[in-house]
């Protein structure tokens, strides 16, 4: 069975995306009370990106983005991998390309590390996660170290990406006071090989 990691973005975000700008979800698998697990039935819509540099970056909202030149070097690699172009909320496609599936992860065993959680739906217990940072001079984000059962990764284990079931941030199904929609994003983990690439 090949290697899988899972990505932990440190660099500073850049622009928005999801649920204020036209981005379209379904819910069939998702959290009828909070929301999590919304899948995107429409290519995620953005702002603020169109003149960002960075070939890899995550949005405010914890989307994982790529540039138009990164996904190029996976195709010539990793050909028919899926990833899907971003458009800006006037319907207009952009040079990057969300790094997502529909693919999920059964929930991972209570054994794994490298995560804390707050204010979690008492409903599906989905959301709410968060990596472990210690605050400091460094501050430190302890590793993520997610276990799986067997049997539950036999029938991905070629996979190249995957989400995870558990999800980081809260979510909000519903307008309410304050509250905006907005629905936690899962983890995403990438095969060895793609790993590769995007570290280069």
């Amino acid at each position: 069975m090949k290697k899988y990691y899972i990505i932990t973005y440190r660099g500073s975000t850049s622009g928005e995306s999801g649920e204020q700008y036209g981005t379209e979800y379904i819910f069939d698998n998702a959290c009828e009370a909070c929301g999590t697990g919304a899948e995107l039935k429409s290519n995620l819509k953005v702002r603020g990106i169109a003149k960002t540099k960075k070939d890899l970056f995550e949005t405010v909202n914890g989307d994982c983005l790529i540039s138009k030149n990164l996904k190029e070097r996976i195709d010539e690699i990793l050909p028919n991998l899926g990833l899907k172009q971003v458009y800006d909320k006037k319907n207009q496609p952009l040079n990057f390309y969300h790094l997502y599936t529909r693919l999920n992860l059964q929930r991972f065993k209570e054994t794994s590390s490298g995560y804390v959680t707050e204010n979690q739906c008492p409903v599906c217990m989905r959301n709410g996660f968060y990596n472990d940072v210690t605050i400091g001079n460094p501050t430190t984000v302890k590793p993520l170290t997610f276990i799986y059962n067997y049997e539950d990764l036999v029938l991905i284990s070629n996979a190249i990406i995957l989400k995870t079931w558990e999800c980081s941030g809260l979510s909000n199904k519903v307008i309410s006071g304050i509250k905006v929609v907005r629905f936690a994003r899962p983890w995403i983990v990438v095969r060895e090989d793609l790993k590769e690439v995007l570290e280069s």
